[in-house]
C-alpha cells in the first residue's frame, strides 16, 4: 500500500488546533508528507469570520512512531524556501511544551506558516501515529 495516511482534525478552535495523523503501512517502500495548510484553518472569529490564521506553534505533542529502521523517524518542519526540521519521532513519547508558548516557526526565509509532517520510507508493519495539539496565531 503507498503512503496513505488518515488524518483528522479532531478540533480547530480559535485558539487551539488538534491535528491527529496515522499510518499503518502495509508498505511498498513509498514515502510522504503531508502538510497542515494554516490557510484553511479556521477564523480568529470562528469559522470564515474574522481574521485568518498564520502561524502554528507546537504546544503538546504525543506519539508513538514503530518503523523497521531507526533512520525512518516521523519528521515536523516548517515549510519555508529550505524547510525547516524542528522535531523527529520514534518510539512512543510526548512532549509538552505549553511552558514555553509551544515551539514557534523559525520564519525562516519563504516560510507559510504551514507544517510538513514527513514520513521516509516505510516497510511493512511499520506504524506512526501522531497527535498533535498546535496554538494558533493570526499576525
Amino acid at each position: 500500500m503507498a503512503y496513505d495516511p488518515t488524518i483528522t482534525t479532531q478540533f480547530d478552535g480559535t485558539r487551539k488546533l488538534i491535528y491527529i495523523f496515522n499510518i499503518d503501512a502495509s508498505g511498498d517502500g513509498s514515502t510522504g508528507t503531508t502538510t497542515i495548510d494554516v490557510s484553511a484553518l479556521g477564523y480568529s472569529g470562528g469559522g470564515t469570520t474574522g481574521t485568518a490564521c498564520k502561524l502554528i506553534a507546537l504546544n503538546k505533542v504525543w506519539f508513538n512512531i514503530n518503523p523497521s529502521a531507526v533512520a525512518d523517524a516521523a519528521r515536523l518542519t516548517w515549510d519555508a524556501t529550505s524547510d525547516v526540521t524542528f522535531l523527529s519521532l520514534n518510539g512512543y513519547d510526548n512532549y509538552d511544551f505549553s511552558s514555553l508558548g509551544g515551539l514557534q516557526n523559525t520564519q525562516a526565509s519563504g516560510y507559510t506558516g504551514d507544517v510538513k509532517i514527513v514520513i521516509p520510507a516505510h516497510t511493512a508493519g511499520d506504524t506512526y501515529s501522531i497527535v498533535t495539539e498546535w496554538l494558533k496565531y493570526y499576525n
